[in-house]
């Protein structure tokens, strides 16, 4: 792994840490409470603006064609994963295991 994905990731850690920070002061819950379900909205935020041919490329090509009678060709959907798309997903993991750990008591009964 070369050094921009980790920088990457830590900027990603760094950035989802402070809104999940400021999301529990904000709802006056617990930091970990978030971590999951920021984690998860990240990594789907990053893949909706990182993967190209999808239903935002489709609509603005059918809107040209229309307009000016022009056929586009058509792109396939393609997704590139980034190292902030897995670190994401790693912190919403992380979270997950922490919130099981934390609650144990409450899933087991």
């Amino acid at each position: 792994m070369n050094i921009t994905k980790w920088i990457a990731s830590i900027i990603t850690i760094l950035v989802l840490g402070v809104i999940n920070y400021g999301l529990a002061l904000l709802l006056d819950t617990h930091f970990i409470d978030l971590s999951f379900v920021l984690g998860l909205a990240a990594a789907v935020t990053i893949k909706f603006f990182n993967s190209s041919g999808g239903y935002s490329s489709r609509s603005l090509d059918l809107r040209v064609q229309s307009q000016t009678g022009v056929k586009q060709t058509t792109v396939e959907k393609k997704f590139t994963p980034s190292a902030s798309f897995y670190t994401a997903i790693a912190y919403g993991a992380v979270g997950l295991v922490a919130i099981f750990v934390i609650y144990r008591d409450y899933f087991i009964g």
